[in-house]
């Protein structure tokens, strides 16, 4: 697992140096380099939507889960959030069976977020906790 801290200042766009003329042009067509590389970064990390596959991150014996719906009304899932899942790969020995419908916490998620303190986190790869349907309860052992 891994995770990459980040300060993204100054942001994507603008420079430090306004609109100084040709003589920092160099800077310019740099921060527009990395602008355009941060923008092609982004096209591969999106929020977990309908039909996500994902990495189960506990020991229940499922390996992947695919999202059938965020909850709480919202189309898109970040840190932290419920969503429902529709179980799609698991081992033989698993408690829960594959096609069942189950809830899981996202615990990776490879978006960018945001802290209070202007740094951002993001992981490699899309993961959950799968929870008790009706108590919330870890399904792990």
């Amino acid at each position: 697992m891994a995770t990459s801290l980040s300060l993204k200042w100054p942001p994507v766009g603008r420079s430090f140096f306004g609109g100084l003329g040709s003589l920092l042009s160099g800077l310019l067509t740099t921060s527009h380099e990395m602008a355009s590389c941060n923008f092609l970064s982004q096209l591969q990390r999106t929020f977990i939507q309908m039909r996500t596959v994902l990495k189960v991150a506990d020991n229940s014996g499922v390996k992947t889960v695919m999202c059938i719906q965020p909850l709480k009304g919202k189309k898109v899932a970040r840190l932290g959030d419920t969503i429902v899942v529709s179980v799609k790969e698991v081992m033989p020995n698993a408690k829960v069976k594959k096609g069942e419908v189950v809830k899981a916490v996202v615990v990776r998620a490879a978006m960018d977020h945001g802290r209070c303190d202007g740094s951002f986190v993001k992981f490699d790869d899309n993961a959950v906790v799968l929870i008790d349907k009706y108590h919330g309860f870890y399904l792990g052992k």
